[in-house]
């Protein structure tokens, strides 16, 4: 079924190629163990039945557990090291901020810079005089 989801392109793999069903499955469902039920509700319904079929069929008759599916397929994929290598994202990485503020960026501060540093005196108060 992860394959009819996500089938092999001349320059991808499909999730049976990222080993969606194996490694990445565990994975995934070491963080996401809520989606543990329902996944394998919907792999007992497909046993014996014709993948493409079936998926185009709980497509339509049971939107929540396609959702489920495709989620937990989706997400075996992208943990996979070659398809983040293939798509060219290397994970999260730490990037220097930017000399410049970007608030300062097209003119949106530039009436409140002309404008000079104005304040309004705070009431005094019994407590504070």
């Amino acid at each position: 079924m992860a394959d009819v989801l996500i089938p092999a392109s001349a320059d991808f793999l499909s999730a049976s190629e990222a080993a969606v069903a194996a490694e990445g499955l565990d994975q995934v469902l070491a963080v996401r163990p809520d989606l543990e039920s329902g996944l394998k509700q919907t792999l007992h319904s497909a046993k014996d039945r014709n993948p493409t079929n079936f998926v185009g069929e709980l497509q339509t008759k049971d939107p929540d557990g396609f959702a489920e599916l495709a989620e937990v397929v989706a997400g075996a994929y992208f943990m996979n090291a070659m398809v983040r290598a293939g798509i060219g994202y290397h994970g999260q990485v730490p990037r220097p901020i930017e000399s410049r503020p970007d608030y300062l960026d097209e003119g949106l501060l530039q009436s409140v810079i002309d404008r000079g540093p104005i304040y309004r005196r705070t009431p005094r108060t019994k407590q504070h005089p």
